[in-house]
């Protein structure tokens, strides 16, 4: 066998390696995510299975779409080494316009390592993640700083690079007093400056809601709860106009919903936005888990789809997240009622948005393929016939020393990926129960 095959086979089994060793994370719910070209992120959350004291997580996840999987093994990695500086939770991520650059807003802040609130990053309410160069920092912006807040769930127009947010709510110096906020504020990702929207006609105080924008610069709020935490009517649209600072109510028509909060939303390419699960009054899941509101119509119009493969029918999870991937709705992670006496493995649901369909089996739609050149200039050859005999000699001797080094550096890298596997293996081990598992 000689050193090339010796390479192959080295490289085969870190391909191997790394394909047949995906992280299985911790259950949570109330989490953060973003979509970034191929890769959904996932930030934070909380779990009862956390490897850390607290149960607020401080993990960074991501989950490449541009990959086939099948749900029940989905390859989810995590970044380790630079993970958020504190447990974050019940906070809204947004992504720069220009991509390179994640924002976490507000949320819950705690100490990951002692359960205790994070003094250092407790004022602050926006933080940034540069996926360039993989640092956290804490940006310099003008204007005024919100007061930090959680249950939010907020907007970032592309076109503009101004992100939006409403209402939230914080706890004030003791468990039982609390403030619920009904103000929108705005900030700009290109000026790094602080504003808020208008006040005339603002709805009443709002949390566990969500928020859409439409192609039109409408801000469409559905559910969630009000100052008294009971629930708001999900057929009374909240609307704010980002073009002219103007808020409005809009009464939907169509079937009549169950109110809910803690529900998903997102907008197809058509304009259409669903929504999937949530809960209402106490802690109840919703009996219509899907639901469409079709906002070409005016007003706007509330239906249930017909849902084919009635046997993939997901579990009705409220405080998870929901992502577009094309012509797919991945809903990632949440929670049920006595989650924690029914131990799953994390949630996991791909709904194709065309025919109302739930699939196990994701696979990327194509695109389009990019031609490129290939540098095939002569001095890199190493057919050159000018090179005398006793050069090739050299080059066969330095030929095997490159070898022997390269096979040396491929059986080291072999053995540290296996124990890094192995790490992480263990690592999970003991936090992550599997399906029907007794929960201690």
């Amino acid at each position: 066998m000689n050193i090339d095959n010796l390479i192959k086979i080295i490289f085969l089994m870190i391909l191997s390696t790394e394909i047949g060793q995906s992280l299985i994370p911790v259950e949570r719910s109330a989490l953060s995510s973003v979509l970034v070209d191929k890769r959904i992120y996932f930030l934070g959350g909380e779990s009862l299975h956390s490897p850390k004291p607290s149960s607020t997580l401080d993990q960074i996840l991501y989950l490449d779409v541009s990959k086939s999987f099948n749900t029940v093994n989905p390859p989810f990695e995590e970044i380790i080494n630079v993970p958020i500086p504190f447990g974050s939770s019940y906070a809204t991520t947004f992504l720069s316009p220009q991509k390179n650059v994640i924002y976490l807003f507000a949320g819950n802040m705690v100490d990951a390592n002692t359960k205790n609130p994070s003094l250092e990053f407790y004022k602050p309410v926006l933080h940034s993640y540069n996926l360039e160069t993989r640092e956290w920092t804490v940006p310099t912006t003008n204007g005024f700083e919100p007061t930090r807040r959680r249950a939010i769930n907020g907007v970032i127009n592309k076109e503009t690079g101004k992100f939006y947010v409403f209402g939230g709510w914080e706890q004030i110096n003791g468990q039982n007093n609390y403030t619920v906020y009904n103000d929108m504020i705005v900030f700009d990702t290109i000026s790094l400056t602080w504003s808020k929207g208008s006040t005339i006609n603002v709805p009443l105080p709002r949390v566990d809601y969500t928020a859409t924008l439409l192609s039109n610069g409408i801000i469409v709020f559905i559910g969630g709860k009000d100052n008294n935490f009971r629930d708001v009517d999900i057929n009374q649209l909240a609307l704010y106009d980002t073009k002219v600072d103007k808020w409005s109510i809009m009464t939907a028509r169509g079937v009549t919903l169950e109110n809910r909060g803690l529900h998903s939303a997102v907008l197809t390419p058509d304009e259409r936005i669903i929504i999937f699960g949530g809960n209402k009054d106490s802690n109840e899941p919703v009996l219509n888990q899907l639901a469409v509101l079709n906002t070409k119509t005016t007003p706007y119009e509330w239906s249930i789809p017909q849902v084919s493969v009635i046997d993939n029918m997901p579990l009705t999870t409220s405080a998870h997240s929901a992502t577009l991937v094309g012509n797919y709705m991945f809903i990632n992670f949440g929670t049920i009622p006595n989650y924690s006496k029914i131990q799953l493995l994390p949630f996991f649901y791909i709904l194709d948005i065309r025919n109302f369909t739930w699939i196990t089996q994701f696979e990327p739609e194509e695109s389009p393929i990019v031609i490129t050149s290939v540098n095939n200039s002569p001095t890199n050859s190493t057919n050159s016939p000018d090179l005398t005999t006793e050069k090739s000699d050299n080059g066969k001797q330095i030929g095997i020393i490159i070898g022997t080094i390269g096979l040396s550096v491929g059986v080291g890298t072999v053995v540290g990926l296996l124990g890094y596997k192995y790490y992480k293996k263990q690592k999970y081990k003991h936090t992550i129960p599997t399906a029907g598992s007794p929960i201690n």
